[in-house]
């Protein structure tokens, strides 16, 4: 039954060897800056470039660059075949599980592909020619190109221990991701920002270029949220010609909404928070994998949703189970609701912006790596389950060089009603979050934190684990809960951060927002105040 597969290997591997000796012999003297080893320096994983690399030549930083993400574009190819080779034959014959965990793997490196597609494309320009918002895009991209590698891992960790289609991908997909980590330091040590063109104005403002309406009793145009999805253009990619509005009426509406990458801006309106509800109670316990829980996941570039609750059921006894899981790049939540307890709302990857929004959860109920910004929002955690604590976030940045995090500014962090009341033998303890990931990273700014935030602040995930290469920081938060002169002291929490630091994390700065949130109409304001 696994011999189709280790065919597949031995040939894509036969493939990747033949791709570096003829890349070798493509570069000359006349791109010479840098020796590979000089250049593998700058990288996390030095000796895995080297072998990339053409060895005892010079290549300057562009022409490596290039290479690698290349390189990491084959290798995912590969991998995303042989995954497909393994599925076709035998996947219903998987445990529910662990056919969930290949399929997520299916899709995120199917999405990879396309990623490192779209980064090598940009990467043939000339040196130093990439504006700003272009080098953002591919750093961005190649952000979640290792974001979902690691995404496909942590579903594979669930397979059987003795399956072995598993731990022949699992060390591929593991050398795959620190490929696509090279790429990254490469990519940024190049092209690094403002080395190309200045600034640009935003060329595109709000505009709607087609509304339907979703009504359950046949008055609209469709009576199911997924009818309206499938009835959206494919493939539109030009933000200025406008969205694709899907005005959903008040109602319960009990459907699993995905939004594929094919579906670009699109925009869903309600008729306000608890009006217009999407639920659902898919989760870990019932055999769905974390990726696949979420009621409403959305992959669509651009997509916008407006007051609209989104809920996941499933309780705190069910463990992770995802109200939303977002992939989207350049997406917005406006005056939304987020309803759950373990895994609420997956900021999964790439980047958005969140404004006025309610999240209610247990543990980890914020989490994901990409680049997002809350902004005005209500923190509501929940009481979890006997002898549970409550870790707001669980921020999963892996890779050093990823420009990913999570930042709240104006937000209110205090207890939902069943926490505010609760009365139980030993308290709940409830912290600001806590690393998932070695390079985890949060900051909260200008918020409200109420009294039953834990003086730590912070809370460990195993051990010393991350402690000194996360960034954890505040900034001029107020309310009984900010007081910081009790917080944890290890290497990765930096405190009370100056303004100047702040300011990286503010919507113009950390999400590029003044360049696309103008075109979805949600309101926001780009730096402090």
């Amino acid at each position: 039954m696994l011999n189709k597969p280790n065919r597949s290997f031995a040939m894509a591997f036969t493939h990747y060897i033949l791709v570096i000796f003829l890349i070798q012999l493509f570069f000359s003297a006349s791109h010479a800056s840098l020796s590979s080893d000089e250049i593998c320096n700058f990288t996390p994983y030095p000796n895995l470039c080297k072998t990339l690399l053409p060895q005892n030549n010079s290549i300057d930083i562009y022409d490596s660059g290039r290479l690698s993400i290349q390189l990491s574009l084959s290798t995912a190819s590969q991998i995303l075949d042989l995954i497909n080779g393994f599925l076709k034959p035998i996947g219903l014959l998987l445990p529910k599980i662990t056919m969930f965990a290949f399929q997520d793997c299916q899709f995120l490196l199917g999405q990879n592909v396309d990623l490192l597609s779209d980064a090598a494309a940009f990467t043939k320009k000339p040196n130093n020619s990439l504006e700003n918002t272009e080098a953002d895009d591919v750093e961005t991209w190649l952000s979640a190109t290792i974001t979902n590698k690691q995404s496909c891992l942590d579903g594979l960790l669930v397979t059987p221990s003795n399956l072995q289609v598993a731990n022949l991908i699992t060390p591929l997909i593991s050398k795959g991701s620190m490929m696509c980590s090279v790429s990254l330091a490469l990519f940024k040590k190049g092209w690094n920002p403002g080395s190309g063109l200045g600034n640009v104005v935003s060329w595109s403002m709000f505009k709607i270029r087609q509304k339907v309406v979703v009504n359950p009793d046949g008055t609209g145009n469709y009576t199911t949220i997924n009818d309206a999805i499938a009835g959206a253009p494919n493939n539109n990619s030009l933000a200025w010609e406008g969205y694709y509005q899907i005005y959903v009426v008040a109602g319960v509406y009990h459907e699993y909404v995905n939004i594929a990458s094919n579906k670009k801006y699109l925009m869903m309106v309600g008729d306000g928070i608890n009006k217009t509800i999407i639920t659902g109670n898919r989760n870990m316990h019932d055999g769905w994998t974390t990726f696949k829980s979420a009621t409403f996941a959305v992959d669509g570039r651009g997509f916008v949703a407006m007051k609209i609750t989104f809920k996941n059921t499933a309780g705190a006894a069910k463990f992770q189970a995802v109200a939303v899981r977002n992939s989207a790049d350049l997406s917005a939540f406006y005056s939304c609701s987020f309803e759950g307890y373990q895994d609420t709302l997956y900021t999964h990857s790439l980047r958005q912006f969140y404004k006025k929004c309610n999240i209610y959860g247990t543990i980890d109920f914020i989490f994901g790596n990409a680049a997002v910004v809350f902004q005005n929002c209500n923190i509501y955690p929940r009481v979890p389950l006997p002898g549970q604590f409550n870790p707001i976030t669980a921020q999963g940045r892996s890779d050093i060089n990823q420009n990913t995090g999570i930042s709240f500014q104006k937000c209110t962090i205090s207890p939902a009603p069943d926490l505010a009341s609760y009365n139980g033998s030993s308290p709940v303890r409830t912290y600001l979050g806590r690393p998932w990931k070695e390079y985890s990273r949060t900051v909260y700014m200008q918020s409200f934190m109420d009294s039953f935030i834990h003086p730590d602040g912070w809370s460990i995930w195993a051990g010393d684990f991350a402690l000194s290469k996360l960034y954890y920081a505040e900034f001029k938060n107020k309310g009984p809960g900010s007081d910081t002169s009790n917080r944890v002291t290890w290497p990765g929490y930096h405190g009370e951060i100056s303004s100047n630091k702040a300011s990286r994390f503010t919507v113009s700065n950390f999400i590029l927002g003044d360049f696309w949130l103008p075109w979805t109409g949600v309101p926001y304001t780009g730096g402090l105040y």
